[in-house]
């Protein structure tokens, strides 16, 4: 069905009313059974790509349920129907900030900001591309500020892509973003916190004693260590299906060297520098 959409788009003559066609056939996606059915497994696939459970992959924290267009099809009408050009994003995300925003590297790495309605010169995106690109190659969330920051090193081409990306999705201008992401830093610690003393825990009735009354119960006829290796498991899931993601891999990668209490719970738990 995406190769049908797309030909009928690149079957247009001209830069503008291939994007008109594009336009049209994206409002008309599901006006028919067979293009709603093929939308519905394009999202359901993609839904399970998210960087978390249903979460947006540019804020990782509002839920994902608009199919965004990485490429713009308004600019990029050739890969309006393009399977790789698909994530899942918040509509805060899509709408207010990404929208058709879009840039492409000039042939000296430069930026350069594409006039709505003209047809860009390359498709040279200056932005991240998740799909195809490891955001944390370009950027790291700092973990005092809980902004991001490009990486020390990058290329010229790296570097204006990251910061492309960072300004286009305001990733460090969103107030409750940034107090999220403080947030998350807070729950990742005190979950691991009380990782680390159930599995230093001696008994089962301590371990009782720490958990939450929100936690799994746990089989009190079971060997205690197995009990304590169950409860392991299902704290990392925990941490892998928490919205910002992010944040945990800033802790593992920054945290776990320069801070003295993150230091103590990886010392405990090694294997959580893999979660």
């Amino acid at each position: 069905m995406l190769d049908f959409l797309q030909r009928k788009v690149n079957a247009k003559p001209t830069f503008k009313e291939k994007t008109k066609k594009a336009g049209s056939l994206w409002e008309g996606k599901s006006s028919t059974g067979l293009r709603r059915a093929a939308f519905e497994e394009v999202k359901n696939t993609l839904t399970q790509m998210c960087v978390s459970v249903e979460i947006c992959n540019y804020c990782e924290q509002s839920e994902a349920n608009d199919i965004e267009h990485i490429y713009p099809k308004s600019l990029f009408p050739g890969k309006a129907f393009e399977w790789e050009n698909y994530l899942l994003a918040c509509k805060q995300c899509n709408t207010a900030y990404k929208l058709d925003a879009f840039a492409i590297l000039d042939v000296n790495d430069d930026i350069f900001d594409i006039p709505r309605g003209s047809e860009p010169p390359n498709e040279r995106g200056a932005f991240i591309n998740p799909r195809l690109e490891d955001p944390s190659v370009f950027m790291l969330l700092n973990a005092e500020s809980f902004k991001f920051e490009p990486l020390p090193g990058l290329s010229k081409s790296n570097l204006n892509k990251a910061k492309k990306t960072i300004e286009v999705l305001q990733l460090n201008d969103r107030d409750q973003l940034v107090e999220s992401r403080r947030a998350a830093a807070i729950y990742f610690y005190q979950r691991m916190d009380l990782l680390m003393k159930i599995m230093a825990s001696n008994s089962i009735a301590e371990i009782e004693a720490f958990l939450t009354p929100y936690d799994d119960l746990i089989d009190d006829t079971l060997p205690l260590a197995e009990i304590q290796t169950g409860i392991k498991n299902g704290f990392r899931r925990d941490v892998k299906l928490y919205p910002h993601p992010s944040v945990w891999y800033s802790i593992k990668t920054i945290e776990s060297v320069t801070n003295t209490k993150w230091q103590a719970i990886f010392h405990a738990i090694p294997e959580a520098l893999h979660w």
